[in-house]
């Protein structure tokens, strides 16, 4: 069974019974020509099911994005759905099907027997007669006489689909089973077809040869890709929850990266996890759903490929990163190119790294499966792939690269040579970093006796993000005794210890192992780009210590350099300057300084790099800040992406980030989830950091209601931090008179920009939550800082009376674009976190029947069953909801039960 059409019988009566029911208008007379041959090809003979699509699994997500990109090809000539195998190329067509007007669209579903064109063209005279019965008589005619496709019948079809209803739709599925013969006559009547009535849909596993270059230069092509189909994060989301499986939001993203969004891995890994209560199993999860990953993909994919092909593909799977020199020289191929593009053409898993369509890569998971096969088809040959590799990449001027397929070809000597004086200033200079060394053979006691190379693999492995093992060789290093006190050797030693302790988030020995680093560096007079590591590390841990003074020292010392990496000019030091700056409070210098840093890292190739981590945080609290919440996750999970399971510290803060944008979402409960497993990567880490924890903790709960416990972590923050919280605290517990106070107690730290706004808005709150009649006055102060820096978010969520003010006086506020921003967001505030408006027993808009009945099922049904127990679609249902969203001031079908269940409606 196809991994996209799985799932799909079980658990979807309601839906499949309305899509049978958008069939069956002309079901007898399909039911006559499909088995009697009448009307069609004589002697051909179709089962029912090819003109139906595919029923939708209960599980289904449906992706209303997609949905309008498919709508949009209305009107165009052609619309093609091209993704691999797996990518939910069908159920996405059969669920845009199902949402269409009833008759208005026609399905054909192509198998290996319509490699026979007569075959597939008869199929394809016969689809239409869902929208109209009579559909194609003389086409099906002249193809029954002739026996072959001809120009009358190619103009009897385009004449026909003329006369369909208007907004008709024909949807070709796999294709691609059909195109070799298909596609000389699809291309004639592509040329022909009447778009302005009827939308032409062909989905399949790679392009159709349709001289699909003029269509697009020419604005008539509709297309839909493998990456428009990989699942974002929040449908990862939905389709797990869908099979009853509830992932932490860590596993849920570590789940997502590995995948990559592919849906057939991810219902796979759904299945394997489904029903089970055993922590174990998540662990294995990427195991288990692993082997059928790999039986599928060989026996559906690798092995339907030519000879030649497969063989190309097992052999370049040793390679990350895949150029037509690489695999010429790995497989000894002089027609690597062509056989290139053709993986490519065919949408064999292949990821174009580049605009030039210069390099490529397989789907980590392919690539997995690729490793395992041929290391299981052929041991030996694997080892001589990795050898020839090794040497090409060292002549090419590659040492990291060469060192880590010498590892893989059991040369570990060949590889530590490269490693020992290379690491660090490729690390400085090269974007993309390989797969973490293969250590099986470089893990013998004799490496401490070279300890220039033990510390050059020990540096490695921590650019590379193997924290753990290579604080294991620093270890072993410094337990050899070979480090000469003094030397260059005990000043890099220094360094990467610096290093080791900074992305473990260990604050305060991170700077102590620099500063030692720093002294032996200025007694040697030593300036290799090693020692400038030191300033690196200082200017992120200054910065995660709140020492901006020092942080900015750092930052100008690294620009000094004479001989700094551009990478490090362009993007590490500008990323972290902007990161500083946006938390500081200074918005307008952070959003010029991570801008700049962007467009480098992009130019460079550094997007995906360890220093772009800062400014896209920058970025993406930015984003939050003006409420632009899809672009501040998509940023998020790009950092995430980045460091998860690599570097601790700066996952711990991705994290943190993500928390507060799901809490902005209204997602208190997942915000909190999120702190935990934050938490739970930086055990040990330094105090600084924890407090960054606690105090989003606690204003996590004190936003359910919770007073006790923010209280109580208020106490371990610093003094201003604290003294802002415990006002915020006094404000949620009806107690304004002592917001003063506290205040004060804030003031005796330095406040910066951001945090001497937040003090602003709680007097502003506070004169509003007594009725001060100056309220109105200080609230225009708060407006005047605002909206000189940008500042949007931060005086929406502060305080549920200031949000509210702004909603009750928009009249009285001058209007401007600032203004207008500043009052929609506050609305949506008050809608995503019900809990801090006022407490009301009464509606302002009553609910009707039709939304009681569905809040009444809400609280133990999905919405499909919604919708079959009530006999009304899907989208009639999530109608209804953003009613009963709105009416009660929500933005979440939990907030919806909780205030449900306060106005006893439940």
């Amino acid at each position: 069974m196809r991994p996209d059409r799985q799932t799909r019988t079980g658990g979807s009566r309601g839906r499949t019974s309305r899509m049978g029911t958008a069939w069956a208008g002309n079901a007898k007379t399909m039911t006559e020509a499909a088995t009697s041959g009448r009307g069609s090809s004589r002697g051909t003979r179709f089962a029912l099911t090819k003109f139906r699509p595919p029923p939708l699994p209960a599980t289904l997500i449906t992706r209303s994005g997609l949905h309008e990109r498919l709508a949009a090809g209305s009107g165009q000539r052609l619309t093609v759905v091209v993704g691999s195998a797996g990518a939910g190329k069908s159920v996405l067509l059969a669920d845009w099907a199902a949402a269409r007007p009833s008759g208005a669209t026609s399905w054909l579903s192509c198998d290996r027997a319509d490699a026979d064109p007569v075959r597939f063209w008869a199929g394809f005279i016969e689809a239409p007669r869902a929208i109209e019965p009579c559909f194609g008589a003389d086409a099906a005619d002249l193809l029954a006489m002739d026996r072959k496709m001809s120009a009358d019948v190619t103009a009897s079809v385009a004449n026909d689909a003329a006369m369909l209803p208007p907004g008709s739709a024909i949807i070709v599925d796999d294709f691609h089973l059909a195109s070799a013969g298909a596609a000389p006559d699809m291309t004639d009547l592509v040329e022909r077809w009447p778009s302005d009535t009827v939308q032409l849909v062909l989905a399949g596993r790679f392009d159709p040869p349709l001289r699909q270059h003029r269509l697009r230069v020419s604005g008539q092509l509709a297309e839909v890709r493998d990456r428009d189909l990989y699942f974002t994060l929040a449908e990862s989301r939905g389709l797990l929850a869908n099979f009853g499986v509830r992932l932490s939001a860590a596993n849920l993203a570590l789940l997502h990266q590995r995948s990559e969004g592919w849906p057939a891995v991810l219902q796979m890994a759904a299945l394997s996890l489904r029903g089970t209560t055993d922590p174990a199993r998540l662990e294995r999860a990427l195991e288990v759903h692993g082997q059928a990953i790999a039986e599928y993909f060989v026996s559906e994919v690798l092995d339907q490929q030519p000879a030649e092909m497969a063989r190309f593909m097992l052999d370049t799977s040793v390679l990350d990163v895949l150029t037509v020199e690489a695999c010429a020289a790995v497989t000894g191929r002089p027609d690597a190119a062509a056989l290139l593009r053709a993986i490519d053409t065919a949408h064999l898993f292949l990821v174009t790294l580049d605009d030039e369509w210069a390099s490529f890569r397989y789907h980590h998971l392919v690539r997995q499966v690729l490793r395992a096969e041929l290391r299981a088809r052929d041991r030996p040959r694997e080892h001589a792939l990795q050898l020839r590799a090794a040497e090409w990449f060292e002549v090419t001027g590659d040492p990291r690269r060469a060192a880590y397929h010498y590892l893989a070809a059991q040369q570990p000597d060949r590889a530590l040579a490269l490693l020992q004086d290379r690491v660090v200033p490729d690390f400085l200079r090269i974007p993309a970093v390989p797969a973490r060394l293969l250590l099986g053979a470089a893990e013998s006691s004799p490496l401490t006796q070279t300890p220039e190379r033990l510390l050059g693999l020990a540096a490695d492995l921590l650019l590379s993000g193997d924290t753990a093992r290579g604080g294991e060789y620093l270890d072993l290093l410094d337990r050899s005794g070979n480090i000469p006190a003094g030397s260059r050797l005990a000043a890099r030693f220094a360094a990467f210890q610096s290093f080791r302790y900074g992305v473990a988030g260990e604050l305060e020995r991170s700077v102590r192992s620099a500063l030692d680093a720093r002294a032996i560096q200025e007694r040697t007079r030593l300036t290799d780009e090693w020692n400038s590591v030191v300033k690196l590390i200082l200017v992120r841990v200054y910065n995660c210590l709140e020492d901006r003074p020092a942080a900015e020292r750092e930052a100008a010392a690294a620009l000094a350099e004479p001989d700094a990496a551009e990478p490090v000019r362009l993007v590490m030091v500008p990323g972290a300057r902007a990161l500083a700056w946006f938390e500081v409070g200074h918005l307008a210098e952070a959003a010029q300084a991570a801008a700049a840093a962007d467009a480098s890292a992009r130019r460079l190739g550094f997007s995906q790099h360890f220093f772009a981590v800062d400014h896209l945080r920058a970025l993406s609290g930015l984003a939050l800040e003006r409420r632009d919440l899809d672009t501040a996750e998509r940023l998020t999970e790009q950092v995430l992406s980045i460091t998860e399971q690599r570097r601790p510290l700066f996952e711990f803060l991705a994290l943190l980030d993500r928390a507060q944008i799901w809490a902005a979402r209204g997602q208190v409960r997942d915000a909190l989830a999120t702190v935990a497993a934050a938490r739970q990567i930086m055990t040990g880490g330094s105090p600084a950091l924890l407090a960054r924890a606690d105090e989003q903790e606690a204003l996590l709960r004190l936003s359910l209601g919770d007073l006790t416990a923010p209280a109580e972590l208020a106490a371990r923050l610093p003094a201003a931090r604290r003294g802002l919280l415990l006002a915020r605290i006094a404000l949620a517990a009806g107690r304004g008179q002592a917001v003063p106070e506290h205040l004060r107690a804030a003031e005796l730290g330095d406040l910066t920009p951001r945090q001497a706004l937040v003090r602003q808005v709680l007097l502003a709150a506070a004169a509003i939550e007594r009725g001060d009649p100056a309220a109105a006055s200080v609230l225009g102060g708060v407006l005047h800082t605002a909206r000189g820096q940008g500042f949007l978010s931060t005086v929406v969520t502060i305080a549920p009376q200031v949000a509210g003010y702004v909603v009750e006086h928009a009249d009285r506020l001058r209007s401007d674009p600032f203004v207008e921003r500043l009052v929609a967001a506050a609305l949506e505030v008050r809608a995503a976190q019900p809990a801090a408006a006022p407490s009301s027993r009464v509606l302002a808009e009553p609910l009707t029947a039709a939304e009681l009945r569905i809040l009444t099922l809400l609280p133990t049904s999905t919405y499909l069953q919604i919708a079959d127990t009530l006999y009304i679609s899907r989208n009639t249902v999530k109608t209804h909801l953003r009613s009963i969203y709105q009416k009660l001031g929500v933005a979440s079908r939990s907030a919806a039960l909780e205030r449900a269940v306060d106005l006893r409606l439940l």
